[in-house]
């Protein structure tokens, strides 16, 4: 959803993430595209343990459902729609993948919790 504002005269286009957490990935993948395409697309992203995978993953791995899909500002900060901003201008260095290390994989890599935990 979003919605339209005037401020001191200056129509200003805000995203429902802005206005609430809840609905921010749905959001996000309204204009990125499905999640499982951000899967595929980000296949050659190396973790700081200097693995090579996809950061973008459902919680748990093993689902497919929608609610599983975590939220978007675990790892990035949103971005203004109105404008957007131009192909190439945001800085993805920043992002990474420490909300997964923080939140399971506690051992600083992506090792299948399976194989620790069994």
């Amino acid at each position: 959803m979003r919605i339209r504002l005037s401020v001191f005269g200056v129509s200003i286009l805000v995203c429902a993430w802005m206005l609430s957490a809840k609905d921010s990935k749905d959001e996000c993948l309204g204009c990125h595209g499905s999640f499982d395409k951000l899967i595929e697309a980000s296949t050659r992203y190396v973790a700081p343990s200097g693995e090579k995978t996809s950061p973008h993953r459902y919680v748990p791995h093993d689902s497919k459902k929608a609610e599983d899909v975590p939220e978007c500002s675990n790892c990035h900060t949103a971005h203004p729609v109105d404008p957007l901003p131009a192909k190439g201008s945001i800085d993805l260095s920043k992002v990474g993948v420490q909300w997964c290390y923080d939140a399971c994989h506690h051992e600083k890599n992506l090792t299948s919790c399976k194989k620790c935990h069994p």
